[in-house]
């Protein structure tokens, strides 16, 4: 049953609710309701792009052109909403064969961006729109959300390139600030934390929950992890120290740690005497 579903609405997408532009710009023309076309995603090969290298890039392979064939894909940034294609700036045209690979390098997205510097840890979202045999053009504009969400369907029109520069750990240590522990509240805004050299050189450690303003005992220090070409933090499950009681606590975590502007941001999963606290949010900005 669920096969049939599927085949139906692809026809149904085929053959009625998908509109094409014969207009050389991204708006669709609702006055041709025709038969639409799409690519679909063959593999993400690199979502996280080295802003601090202009030839780094994010990249992505595409494949079976569904519908009419396609002859070309634009490639645009979204420096607006991700739909609000007034705010869509052209990077590249790539001619189009089946396991073609898309990519977008720091240099393009920063001319994409214009005065407005890249910032690592910011998500951007790349549009394709293809240009189909005949000159018409399907893009997230012209094609119904439902269909372009829809698992099935393994649409390959919007992408991502989160920013990051390299970890480097001799950066990355010193006095911090305390910029946001708005769930857990062990510490107010302002409040200092030492962040050290871990045990190798992609790691760093200090103290943090439980906090001494709330009653926090043999405080053990958290071990962060950083994946150095990626910006990706994770520290393992640990004994953290103990919350009056005593109540023993162990935690979690997993966000980014950007050396080159001195962020930390976490979200942190806190086993306080047994009952888990997820998703508690604990920024940490370099004085």
């Amino acid at each position: 049953m669920k096969r049939i579903i599927i085949s139906s609405l692809g026809i149904f997408l085929l053959f009625g609710l998908v509109f094409s532009c014969k207009k050389n710009d991204i708006n669709g023309d609702s006055k041709t309701l025709v038969g639409g076309s799409y690519i679909t995603l063959d593999s993400t090969i690199n979502s996280f792009l080295d802003i601090s290298t202009s030839t780094a890039s994010v990249s992505i392979k595409v494949k079976n052109t569904v519908g009419e064939k396609v002859a070309s894909i634009d490639v645009y940034a979204a420096t607006g909403t991700p739909l609000d294609t007034s705010k869509w700036v052209k990077i590249k045209t790539v001619a189009y064969a089946d396991g073609v690979v898309l990519n977008v390098t720091t240099a393009e997205l920063a001319t994409a961006f214009g005065a407005t510097p890249l910032s690592p840890g910011k998500s951007y979202t790349l549009q394709n729109q293809i240009t189909t045999a005949s000159g018409r053009k399907f893009s997230v504009n012209n094609t119904p959300s439902n269909y372009n969400s829809f698992p099935a369907y393994n649409m390959a029109l919007t992408w991502q390139a989160t920013a990051v520069c390299p970890f480097v750990q001799a950066d990355a240590i010193g006095d911090y600030k305390v910029v946001s522990d708005k769930n857990w509240q062990d510490f107010s805004v302002g409040d200092i934390i030492t962040v050290s050299a871990g045990p190798d050189q992609n790691s760093l450690s200090f103290l943090a929950y439980p906090s001494p303003a709330a009653g926090g005992a043999n405080r053990q220090p958290w071990i962060v992890n950083v994946d150095p070409a990626k910006d990706v933090a994770t520290m393992k499950d640990q004994y953290v120290g103990d919350y009056p009681g005593p109540v023993h606590a162990n935690s979690n975590a997993t966000g980014f740690v950007f050396s080159c502007t001195g962020l930390i941001t976490l979200k942190v999963n806190v086993n306080y005497g047994g009952t888990i606290y997820a998703n508690q949010e604990f920024i940490l900005q370099k004085k």
